[in-house]
């Protein structure tokens, strides 16, 4: 399909309407172009000529072709942390932790990597605002757990957070290897194996 074959009709639609469904169509050029390059021989002219648009357009939205990454990955992550508050910490950490693996061994998730290794500036935008907003959400469902008992509540939670997440960037960018189910499975009990022993432990005495 060509780049103009795929510009969506914005035809008797308004001027909001037209903005949404043109910057939609901008990321999904974003994605399109980083399935066939990686992320040092992006360009906005690509971006540009496969969204049917002009260079001018995006540079209206986004200054840079890191903001342009950094955006589509946020599209292609919208549920990643999405919590069920009925089941288990350890049952959601699982589903989080399987879900941003995938994410982040997708061509979008390896160039945001290479962003952030690369643009200290653009690293620290996103943990704070893409990162530490869904660290904070996490923050609640541990909490939750131990309100209603499942955890106990002197333990680093934050350093736990680091020992999750931090396996899994180390999995994808140093061994090219995404963290299987097992793995993260064995991970999350491996965090959480002192908070439940020692809630265990409690409830007998």
């Amino acid at each position: 399909m060509s780049a103009a074959n795929s510009v969506p009709d914005l035809s008797g639609t308004n001027d909001i309407e037209k903005s949404s469904r043109r910057r939609q169509c901008i990321l999904r050029a974003v994605n399109d172009a980083l399935a066939v390059c990686d992320y040092s021989k992006l360009t906005v002219e690509d971006i540009a000529a496969r969204a049917g648009v002009g260079k001018s357009t995006i540079y209206r939205w986004w200054k840079h072709k890191s903001d342009l990454v950094f955006e589509a990955f946020k599209e292609n992550t919208a549920s990643v942390f999405d919590l069920d508050y009925e089941q288990s910490l350890a049952f959601n950490l699982n589903q989080q932790l399987l879900k941003l693996s995938k994410a982040l061994n997708h061509h979008v998730g390896r160039a945001l990597l290479v962003v952030m290794a690369e643009h200290r500036e653009a690293a620290g935008e996103f943990f704070k605002l893409y990162l530490l907003p869904r660290r904070e959400q996490t923050r609640k469902l541990i909490n939750h757990a131990i309100e209603r008992g499942e955890i106990r509540a002197d333990y680093p939670f934050e350093l736990m957070l680091d020992m999750l997440y931090g396996p899994i960037h180390y999995q994808i960018i140093f061994f090219n290897r995404v963290p299987d189910e097992r793995y993260i499975q064995q991970l999350v009990q491996l965090a959480l194996q002192p908070v439940l022993i020692a809630a265990q432990q409690d409830s007998r005495t």
